[in-house]
């Protein structure tokens, strides 16, 4: 067993609250009421944290074993003063598109014709393998732990993706963007059905083959509903992109005669192991209809691409997390990512609070995957953490005590790829910025 010594802060599950004593529980304030006809926020969403100042977090066999207030032992790792958060979650994001990362675009049609398209027919066999590799040690150096990743068409570079994924140890959900329509590879219906049906074979518990058509207008609708049928069959998740520009929203009523949600629907793409990408440009019945699906809220994207604003308190009828969506997001920081939903929901007059976000980019994100050995720091978890450098979240002269919800505030605003200074996954150190302080 190893035993760490730090300020440990994690969010709390319904399981590990009544766990907690309640001197390490901290509730922040919850958010506020909507008025009368306005979507309710999730009933279940309690925004408690546990803080423990001076905390103990036990790894044995790659799971944490407990997690608490300090108590003596030898040997340990000393943390301190430094803080352990727990591992991000990236619940959106294309593993091909790294190198696009910056490019800015007139809009989203066309960036993904001049752009993204040629870059992913591109991502396979050697340059596959090595870019997956790249992306899961890039992602790992932002402090994401677990994620949900599209690779490109190719299968093989589905495959590759799996191979980098499972040598991390991280938790995920991979897949091909199914196409059947303006392809970057000659194909049939049939032939991306079977590819997948083939593929749906590497799915486990911790790395999940998801059915991933890419967006509507990337579908006959006979792909579509194979799709879904796949799914069903197989008991797999589905990941693909709602609702994120006007333009595209138009098109695909244009061409299915039917709103975008109802497209999906039909198809038997709506369930409760659905992700939805963006769902920016929806009414109040589609969120109604989106209650037991999973929400990625992508806003470097979409403020990228000039795509919109997501509703963010109407997504809190669904399971929301956060996605870095690159390559369109500029690049794999989900502190970026969720620094850039405070900053547009306070534009728009109704920002979460950091807990909110910070929620989002780990338990939420796990919730919204249906991971729940990830996410918070509790007993019998996976032990995937990241270690921030207390000093670069933390400007000199701050006073010695803050409540824990000016300490979230200061990691929401402050944290990044330079405070980190180590990653965990399953107990083994992935990233290592600083030499470690052993105590025995």
């Amino acid at each position: 067993m190893e035993t760490f010594r730090a300020h440990i802060l994690t969010p709390l599950s319904s399981d590990l609250r009544h766990r907690t004593s309640d001197s390490a529980v901290r509730r922040v304030h919850r958010a506020p009421s909507l008025s009368k006809g306005e979507l309710r926020t999730r009933d279940d969403i309690d925004r408690a944290w546990a803080d423990w100042p001076d905390g103990r977090l036990d790894v044995e066999d790659g799971q944490i074993r407990s997690v608490g207030p300090w108590r003596r032992t030898s040997p340990y790792t000393d943390l301190r003063p430094h803080l352990v958060i727990p591992g991000l979650v990236d619940v959106h994001a294309h593993v091909p598109q790294l190198p696009v990362c910056g490019v800015h675009p007139d809009n989203l049609l066309d960036w993904l014709q001049k752009w993204t398209f040629p870059l992913e027919a591109r991502f396979r066999g050697a340059r596959a393998r090595t870019l997956s590799a790249s992306f899961i040690r890039e992602m790992l150096g932002h402090g994401t732990t677990t994620a949900a990743l599209y690779t490109s068409a190719w299968p093989d570079s589905v495959e590759a993706c799996f191979a980098a994924a499972r040598e991390a140890g991280i938790h995920a959900w991979i897949g091909p963007p199914l196409m059947d329509v303006d392809t970057y590879r000659p194909v049939t219906t049939r032939r991306v059905l079977d590819e997948a049906r083939h593929l749906s074979r590497l799915d486990s518990p911790r790395l999940r083959f998801a059915v991933t058509p890419r967006f509507a207008l990337s579908c006959s609708m006979d792909l579509l509903c194979g799709a879904g049928d796949l799914a069903r069959e197989f008991n797999l998740p589905i990941q693909t992109h709602l609702a994120e520009q006007q333009a595209e929203c138009r098109e695909v009523r244009r061409r299915f005669r039917r709103s975008y949600l109802h497209v999906y629907e039909r198809a038997g793409l709506v369930g409760h192991q659905s992700l939805f990408a963006h769902a920016i440009w929806l009414t109040d019945a589609d969120w109604a209809r989106l209650s037991t699906a999973a929400i990625a809220h992508c806003p470097t994207s979409n403020v990228f691409l000039g795509s919109g604003v997501m509703d963010w308190w109407r997504a809190q009828s669904a399971r929301v997390g956060l996605g870095s969506d690159v390559g369109a997001g500029p690049d794999l920081s989900i502190f970026r990512v969720a620094r850039t939903a405070w900053t547009v929901h306070s534009l728009a007059g109704a920002a979460p609070n950091a807990a909110d976000l910070l929620r989002a980019a780990t338990l939420g994100g796990a919730a919204a995957l249906g991971f729940d050995s990830v996410g918070s720091l509790e007993a019998g978890k996976s032990a995937d953490f990241v270690v921030l450098d207390a000093a670069r979240v933390i400007p000199r002269g701050a006073p010695d005590v803050e409540s824990t919800e000016d300490l979230l505030s200061r990691i929401l605003h402050r944290a990044g790829r330079s405070s980190i200074s180590h990653v965990y996954v399953g107990g083994r150190l992935v990233v290592d910025n600083v030499a470690l302080r052993s105590n025995g």
